[in-house]
């Protein structure tokens, strides 16, 4: 069987690795570097610079300030590492990699420079792009890759949005001594996260200097001797900040230029079937190009139920429990739903929560900042979970499993958890909602 693969990030290449064998040639086509958004300009590097941001920012004598060309090179190392172990694998798995732009026709067929491929399978896996912006900005104001690759940490530093790549950002920045201002246009930031978290991350951030606008609309950017000025909205009133650097991070939007409109669902995502084929026959759409969750373990599911659906399977698209994080400090990590995903389910529903504060490892380690919540019915039935503070984004992976496997506050209360560990909370937080179940 001819595989071909249009996309060479998260989901592109995990499909590619899970659809080769000794029966099907595979060709995946990516323009770019293999490893997409996520490993280039996205998930890795930004980790490795929260790790350098982490390390300054519990130093207690800042006198010395972070050496940002030896922690880009850190980043650089680390994306570095992370290439070089994935095209080995790709080699290995014998996938013919084509650096070249590909095109899907409406029959099904790709075609790429001047040459037209016919494939017995086609996966579409062309990711997503930042969102264009509603306002002008000048032309060197940043975006986030330009946030990764910059030459020098700017002194003042204004972000407009305050999702996950704005927080993360702004965490960064903030911690190497740059002065940092978010403008957010809702009333709190992670918008569509649990709001009663976001508000302590929130105030957490602001501890460590970061200053917030939200409710404010960015009318427009300039930009006046060598500084750049944000004009906004808030409450009627126009206000503006200066700043040396702008970064903007209002979100990300799929990739679906030059896809046929065929496939498309109202010109904004692909729409795809409960087996993860589109309107072409044998023509399957997976990760944030289908525009159901733009992130990268989202995509390595969707990559999963696509290649064994190829492969001969019939796997539907469940509700499978996707975590979402911001990776500041404390973190914040949810999965399921939120109070207010509750409420307007008509869910009657329960709130259980324990402070890491009451956590033996937390205290130990002087990181007791933030909680866990699960969101429950009377019945005892996990629906959400909520986690703020250390290892969060690790610990949410529990919750995650219980979700997707139906496990109840009293399986979870009845968990033997590793003493000390911040764990432990998880034990003592299902014990409290069981009981307030009862």
């Amino acid at each position: 069987m001819r595989i071909g693969i249009i996309g060479g990030g998260p989901a592109g290449y995990s499909a590619a690795i899970r659809v080769s064998n000794e029966n099907n040639k595979v060709q995946l086509f990516e323009k770019g570097e293999i490893g997409g958004v996520c490993l280039n300009t996205g998930c890795i590097p930004t980790k490795a610079l929260i790790y350098s941001a982490n390390l300054y920012d519990n130093v207690k004598s800042k006198k010395q300030k972070p050496n940002w060309v030896e922690i880009q090179e850190g980043k650089a190392l680390a994306v570095k590492r992370v290439l070089l172990g994935l095209k080995g694998l790709l080699k290995e798995k014998k996938i013919e990699i084509i650096k070249e732009e590909a095109i899907l026709k409406g029959d099904g067929s790709v075609k790429s420079k001047d040459k037209e491929y016919k494939f017995d399978k086609v996966i579409i896996a062309t990711g997503s792009k930042a969102m264009a912006t509603p306002f002008t900005t000048p032309k060197d104001t940043w975006s986030s890759t330009d946030a990764l690759e910059a030459s020098n940490l700017p002194e003042s530093l204004v972000i407009i949005g305050a999702g996950y790549i704005g927080l993360e950002f702004g965490y960064i920045f903030s911690c190497l001594g740059s002065k940092v201002s978010i403008v957010e246009k809702e009333n709190e930031v992670l918008p569509g996260e649990d709001t009663e978290s976001a508000a302590i991350l929130r105030k957490s951030l602001m501890r460590k200097g970061i200053k917030f606008y939200l409710t404010s609309e960015v009318i427009e950017v300039k930009k006046n001797n060598e500084k750049f000025e944000v004009f906004f909205k808030n409450s009627g009133k126009e206000e503006k900040i200066q700043s040396d650097q702008v970064l903007i991070a209002i979100g990300r939007t799929p990739n679906v230029d030059d896809l046929p409109g065929q496939i498309l669902e109202g010109n904004k995502a692909v729409k795809v079937n409960d087996f993860s084929e589109t309107k072409i026959k044998g023509v399957y759409a997976i990760g944030d190009c289908i525009g159901n969750c733009l992130l990268a373990h989202a995509a390595f599911k969707d990559a999963e139920i696509a290649a064994r659906n190829i492969l001969g399977e019939k796997i539907k698209k469940d509700k499978f429990a996707i975590p979402r994080v911001a990776y500041t400090h404390p973190e914040l990590a949810s999965v399921g739903y939120s109070e207010e995903e509750a409420r307007s389910q008509n869910i009657d529903y329960l709130v259980s929560r324990v402070p890491f504060a009451s956590n033996g490892r937390a205290i130990a380690s002087g990181k007791t900042a933030g909680q866990i919540k699960i969101i429950h019915t009377k019945e005892g039935e996990i629906i959400g979970s909520i986690i703020l503070g250390e290892n969060a984004s690790e610990l949410i992976s529990i919750f995650s499993l219980a979700l997707d496997n139906g496990l109840s506050l009293k399986k979870l209360s009845e968990t033997v958890y590793p003493h000390p560990t911040f764990s432990e909370v998880i034990g003592e937080v299902s014990k409290i909602a069981e009981v307030q179940s009862i």
